[in-house]
């Protein structure tokens, strides 16, 4: 895991300094050790936190045995070992034992293709002296950022856009139309970010420049959506065997690593099943990781206590006081160089530095809730089939209404909550009925902050009009396969991966999520939608399937998100607290 930077110059006016002060910027990304090549016509830079072979063989850039070929790599392929031998059949030779130098051999073998073969998480580039090309890549949901600017045929890229900025021929100009969609949903769908002439490479997407800058093409290499459309044909007791199989190949690959490994548990079944899953491979001590809060409904202290005991691991937690929480708001929000609202962030952030006193790798249960319908949202749109009966004017009228419904001020995301947001994304289908799940501002709204003279550029560039686009990419899928897709599209690798990558690698350590191996969702997806929700119950099937792992009061305890009780922390009304640290964040950003 480590933070990558460079740029594609052509020799042209190049500010020989610019690549150490790129390196510089993410260091936090890499503390361990950093590398530097100026070669002909661009320069790469790496920041390393040393996960497999610690060696000073396995240093970025690194180059491969020929010298034609050179990589800066942030990630890990998990199935790396077995490409290795498979290279090595082929007569490849390898100097260290690193995954990386697996991936540039790939490249080498397999050009592009080498991507299909790939399980994990990564961006990389890859320099070809020879042909003067650059090939680029990301992951298949972005767990590993990947931000870039091209223009006069000059690419600058880096794991976070404060390395770019440190390019002075980048404007830091702020996009409108980026702002527009952080006020709507709290985060920014790729491919913009918060700065006009930075992009982020979309998940699962590759790059190609070549000609001298000349031939920039960006292209998808895999589609979740093909993974809905193989129907599995299995039994419910082999759908539940296979998911168990699968858990534990994914915590297994995930546990790989010359550096100790540990694990967040918030004591919910996502967290909890991983722990349970390293209990049955390693006999290793295990070092697991909790945060809680003051307010009662937001602790989740016991929860995680009891399955820490349960297993017998080293159960690291802390509670975060009312009167400590000024620093720690801001240093969460200045680890993003974007605004982001998700107030999960600051636990994870302070949940993040703890675990780094004793480990280098954790696990979470990230991905659960997307791929097995988990989140309340999917229980709104299984009630929205009968709510949406009722004539629209009749529904309109409640949404009206509920706008002026108080929330309690101690309770976490309560029923009134819950109940004004279900009404007021209840008047329209049920593409935003769902989207309304995740919204914030209306255009109205973010009109009065942007200003009039955006009124139609906020209407032209609604998020909903790209959720739609989504959406009709799969819309021969049934209803909640479409929303688990679209959600993997948009909140998952947009919102919940940034977050973690940030938080983590602010603090200097790797996250891990089993659930989003590529091996694990393809074959989640192929499992009938009606056996993950059904009634308004949610991921049926994988609680069936983790009663052989977990007992039932953790199987079927409430579900409780990773929220934090921000609205009393910045002194805000509570009845709009989620709308009231959107805010927060973009009056600090801005």
């Amino acid at each position: 895991m480590c933070g990558i930077a460079g740029k594609l110059h052509w020799g042209e006016n190049f500010d020989a300094n610019l690549i150490v002060r790129m390196n510089d910027a993410i260091k936090h990304r890499g503390p361990d050790d950093f590398g530097i090549s100026e070669l002909e016509n661009i320069s790469l830079g790496h920041r390393r936190l040393s996960i497999i072979d610690l060696s000073a063989d396995a240093r970025q850039p690194m180059t491969e045995v020929t010298g034609r070929y050179h990589i800066v790599f942030n990630g890990e392929i998990y199935n790396y070992l077995e490409l290795k031998e498979e290279l090595i059949k082929q007569g490849f030779q390898f100097k260290n034992k690193s995954d990386t130098e697996v991936v540039l051999n790939a490249y080498k073998n397999w050009g592009i293709n080498c991507l299909d073969k790939f399980n994990g998480m990564f961006a990389f580039v890859i320099w070809d002296k020879e042909t003067q090309e650059i090939f680029a890549a990301r992951d298949r949901f972005g767990k590993k950022p990947f931000y870039y600017s091209f223009a006069n045929k000059q690419f600058c890229f880096a794991s976070e856009p404060k390395a770019i900025l440190e390019d002075k021929t980048i404007s830091n100009e702020k996009d409108i139309e980026a702002l527009n969609c952080y006020l709507a949903l709290g985060y920014i769908l790729a491919p913009r970010s918060f700065y006009k002439h930075i992009k982020k490479l979309k998940p699962a997407h590759y790059i190609v420049i070549k000609n001298k800058g000349n031939s920039f093409t960006e292209t998808q290499y895999w589609d979740y959506a093909n993974a809905f459309r193989i129907k599995t044909k299995q039994s419910s007791d082999e759908i539940k065997e296979n998911i168990l199989y699968h858990l534990k190949k994914s915590v297994k690959y995930r546990l790989i690593a010359d550096v100790p490994v540990g694990a967040f548990l918030s004591g919910g079944i996502d967290s909890s099943s991983i722990v349970a899953s390293i209990h049955k491979i390693s006999s290793a001590p295990l070092h697991t990781f909790n945060i809680g809060f003051e307010q009662k409904s937001y602790n989740e202290y016991d929860d995680a206590l009891r399955v820490s005991k349960l297993f017998n691991t080293q159960h690291h937690a802390k509670l975060i006081k009312n009167n400590d929480v000024q620093q720690l708001i801001n240093d969460a929000i200045d680890a993003f160089d974007e605004p982001f609202a998700d107030n999960s962030l600051i636990p994870m952030y302070e949940v993040s530095k703890m675990a780094a006193k004793q480990v280098k790798v954790v696990l979470s249960g990230d991905g659960a809730d997307e791929i097995f319908a988990g989140y309340i949202t999917y229980k709104a749109d299984h009630y929205f089939n009968s709510y949406k009966k009722i004539p629209n004017f009749i529904r309109r009228g409640f949404g009206n209404i509920v706008q002026h419904i108080e929330t309690n001020s101690q309770q976490k995301i309560g029923f009134k909550y819950k109940l004004k947001q279900f009404l007021s994304g209840a008047v329209g289908d049920e593409i935003k009925a769902h989207y309304s799940w995740r919204l914030y501002f209306t255009p109205e709204e973010r009109i009065k902050i942007l200003g009039e003279q955006h009124r139609k550029l906020v209407y032209d560039t609604d998020p909903i009009l790209m959720f739609r686009d989504h959406y009709n990419k799969v819309k021969d899928l049934d209803l909640l396969h479409q929303h688990l897709y679209v959600d993997a599209q948009t909140w998952l690798t947009d919102d919940i991966l940034p977050k973690v990558d940030r938080t983590t690698m602010n603090a200097g350590i790797e996250a891990r999520a089993p659930y989003l191996d590529v091996n694990f969702v393809e074959y989640v997806a192929s499992i009938p939608s009606q056996l993950k929700l059904n009634n308004g119950n949610t991921k049926i099937i994988l609680k069936n399937a983790l009663e052989k792992l977990l007992p039932q009061d953790v199987l079927y305890k409430k579900k409780s998100g990773f929220n934090a009780p921000v609205g009393q922390w910045i002194g805000r009304k509570e009845s709009d607290e989620f709308k009231s640290f959107n805010k927060f964040v973009y009056d600090k950003k801005l």
